[in-house]
C-alpha cells in the first residue's frame, strides 16, 4: 500500500496556449510571437537575411547622401523593430520615415535623369517590404482572421478602447515548408527589375508645367496620381461592365430591383405613408 506525498508537485492548470502570452508592446500593436527561432525554421531564415541585408543597404545609401546622421537612424530603427517584434505597421512606417528623411536632403539634382543611389535604395526598400510581409504570413497569418473562430482558454485581451475576456482568435499562417529557392530568387530579381522600371517611368514623366509653378517632384507626383486614378477608374469600369454582362436573368432582375429601391426609396416611402393614411382614415 502506497501513500501519496501531499507535498508532491501538482500540475499547472494553465495550458500551453494560455502561457504563450503576448510580449510587451501589445498595446501598440506589436507582438513577439512564441515561434521557433528563424535559424531553426528553414522557411524563415532567408527572409530574415533579406530584411537585415536590405536595412544595411538602406543605411549605407542614406549615409552617402547629404543627410544628418541622426536622421538616417529613424528608418533603420523602424525596420529593425519590425523584424524583431513582427510589427505589422513596420513597412508603412518605414516608407513614411524614409520619405521624411529624404526630405532633409538639399543637394539632390531633380534634373538628372538617372540616380544609381535611387535605384539601389528602391531595390532595398522593396525587398525589405516584401520580405517583411512574407515573414508576417509565415509567423502570424496570411489572410484576414475570422473573429468567430477561437480556440484555447479565455484570457484578457486589450484592444482599442476595449478589454475582453475571450479565447484567442485562430490564425492560419502559411507553412514555412512551402518556401523554396525559386521564391527567394524571384523576390530578389523582381525587386531589382521593378525598381529599375519605376526609375524609367519616373524619368519619362514631365519635369515641370509651362503654366503652373510647381516644383518638379510635386508636379511628377500630381501626374502619377492622375495616371493611377484614371487607370483605376477605367479598370473598375470594365470589371463592373463585365460582371453585369455575365449575370443570369434572375441575377440581373435582383440587381435591377435593388437599384430601383435605392433610386426611388424616398418616393416609395412617401407613397406608402399616404396609402396607410388613406386606409386608416377610411376605416
Amino acid at each position: 500500500m502506497t501513500m501519496e506525498n501531499p507535498t508532491s508537485e501538482t500540475k499547472n492548470p494553465k495550458s500551453e496556449d494560455s502561457q504563450s502570452q503576448d510580449r510587451p508592446f501589445s498595446n501598440l500593436g506589436l507582438r513577439i510571437s512564441d515561434f521557433p527561432g528563424p535559424w531553426q525554421t528553414p522557411g524563415l531564415a532567408p527572409y530574415f537575411v533579406i530584411c537585415l541585408v536590405s536595412m544595411s543597404v538602406i543605411w549605407l545609401v542614406l549615409l552617402r547622401r547629404a543627410l544628418p546622421t541622426s536622421a538616417t537612424l529613424f528608418p533603420i530603427l523602424v525596420g529593425i523593430l519590425g523584424i524583431a517584434a513582427r510589427w505589422r505597421l513596420a513597412p508603412v512606417l518605414l516608407l513614411a520615415t524614409l520619405a521624411v528623411c529624404l526630405k532633409f536632403e538639399s543637394t539632390y539634382d531633380v534634373r538628372k535623369t538617372f540616380h544609381v543611389s535611387d535605384l539601389i535604395l528602391c531595390t532595398a526598400t522593396l525587398a525589405y517590404i516584401v520580405a517583411q510581409f512574407r515573414l508576417q504570413s509565415l509567423t502570424d497569418h496570411v489572410i484576414p482572421v475570422d473573429p468567430r473562430r477561437r480556440q484555447g482558454p479565455p484570457r484578457w485581451q486589450v484592444g482599442f478602447l476595449t478589454i475582453r475576456h475571450q479565447p484567442r482568435v485562430v490564425r492560419e499562417a502559411r507553412s514555412p515548408t512551402l518556401v523554396n529557392r525559386e521564391e527567394i530568387g524571384m523576390l530578389i530579381l523582381g525587386s531589382a527589375l521593378w525598381a529599375g522600371l519605376a526609375q524609367v517611368c519616373w524619368n519619362l514623366l514631365p519635369v515641370d508645367h509651362p503654366y503652373l509653378d510647381f516644383p518638379s517632384p510635386v508636379w511628377r507626383a500630381v501626374v502619377v496620381a492622375w495616371i493611377i486614378g484614371a487607370g483605376l477608374y477605367v479598370v473598375f469600369g470594365l470589371l463592373d461592365y463585365w460582371s453585369q454582362r455575365s449575370m443570369s436573368r434572375e441575377e440581373a432582375a435582383v440587381f435591377l430591383q435593388d437599384v430601383l429601391w435605392k433610386e426611388t426609396r424616398g418616393e416609395q416611402r412617401r407613397l406608402n405613408r399616404w396609402h396607410v393614411w388613406a386606409r386608416l382614415r377610411g376605416s
